[in-house]
């Protein structure tokens, strides 16, 4: 990995360090005009509820619609984008709720990338944009982990049992 980094002096990763963390605090600024905020992350929008979409296609929750068009929250907030499923359960809500996390090494690897080329250049503030669409987009909303919740303490549960009864009845060892 030091040979990976070699050509870079610790000054010069922190400074693409502190120009990666500029863009996403401005990013995370323009919340207070919501559909600027919501222009400027569109791609990573977008990247989210494809993951969701195709985690529930892959895992069997039967996608039904996806939306990436930002509209109001009936309680005042809003809403960037949504995928809808008819056969989200327990089992499958843990990949379908966490598949945006896939976004966060690519992310990291764009990041990377980026400081391989000068500091203040067009293509390196460009890259480290999309890393931060990534590493943004790739947090589960709320309600992303509150079905993947679930899914992990019933998961939990079973494997707990499983093991349980596996003690219990010493087949492990037979």
């Amino acid at each position: 990995m030091t040979q990976f980094f070699s050509h870079l002096t610790v000054a010069e990763i922190s400074l693409h360090a502190i120009a990666l963390l500029a863009i996403a605090l401005m990013l995370l600024w323009l919340r207070r005009w919501p559909l600027v905020y919501a222009l400027c992350i569109w791609p990573g929008t977008v990247a989210h509820e494809l993951l969701h979409f195709l985690a529930g296609w892959v895992a069997g929750a039967k996608p039904v619609s996806l939306s990436v068009i930002p509209r109001r929250n009936p309680e005042g907030g809003w809403i960037l984008g949504s995928v809808a499923f008819t056969r989200l359960r327990w089992w499958n809500s843990v990949p379908v709720g966490l598949a945006p996390l896939a976004l966060v090494p690519g992310g990291g690897v764009l990041f990377v990338q980026s400081m391989f080329l000068p500091l203040l250049s067009l293509q390196g503030a460009g890259i480290k944009f999309i890393a931060v669409q990534c590493l943004i987009a790739g947090w589960p909303s709320p309600r992303d982990w509150s079905h993947a919740i679930v899914g992990l303490l019933l998961t939990g549960l079973l494997a707990l049992t499983a093991f349980m009864l596996v003690i219990k009845t010493g087949t492990l060892w037979q």
